[in-house]
């Protein structure tokens, strides 16, 4: 009922046109470009390229690969589909965890062992998007927390991967 409520609370701000709309950017094409940004920086701006890329690449990766499996295992339907609302944007597939918090919370720890500023920053991020996901209606809390603690558990498997090498 918790997990409902929480999100009747974020899903009501998409009355909102600017904040509607705000997060329909956010959880979308903003992705995107921070994805592709990302990769520009370690790709060819980073110190330690081969590392840096890596690291992100990789727990980002499997952070989606876990999350998607785990959709599967668990199949949880979207909010939209339980609640019968409609939502700003029409999301397939099942809700827990949501992929686009493991991405980027996995990307945020990942870059914060790289650089502490940035991975704040990308944290922040992170939690924008997710909250993004919940006002447009295609994810639960519990969803954005699912996938905040699958990316948390991945970055820290590959930070332990990246010391033994």
């Amino acid at each position: 009922m918790l997990n409902q409520n929480i999100f009747n609370f974020f899903y009501s701000f998409s009355s909102n046109s600017i904040i509607a709309k705000s997060a329909l950017f956010l959880s979308y094409p903003f992705t995107y470009g921070v994805l592709f940004v990302l990769i520009i920086w370690a790709i060819f701006l980073s110190k330690n390229k081969i590392y840096n890329f890596s690291l992100l690449f990789l727990s980002g990766f499997f952070s989606w690969v876990v999350s998607s499996v785990l959709k599967v295992i668990w199949q949880v339907n979207r909010p939209f589909i339980d609640l019968h609302l409609i939502p700003l944007y029409q999301e397939t597939g099942f809700s827990f965890p949501s992929n686009h918090m493991a991405v980027f919370t996995a990307i945020a720890f990942s870059m914060f062992l790289i650089n502490k500023k940035a991975g704040f920053v990308f944290l922040l991020i992170a939690f924008f998007i997710g909250f993004s996901r919940i006002v447009i209606g295609v994810h639960y809390p519990i969803d954005i927390l699912g996938g905040f603690i699958v990316g948390l558990i991945i970055s820290l498997i590959f930070r332990e991967i990246f010391k033994k090498i």
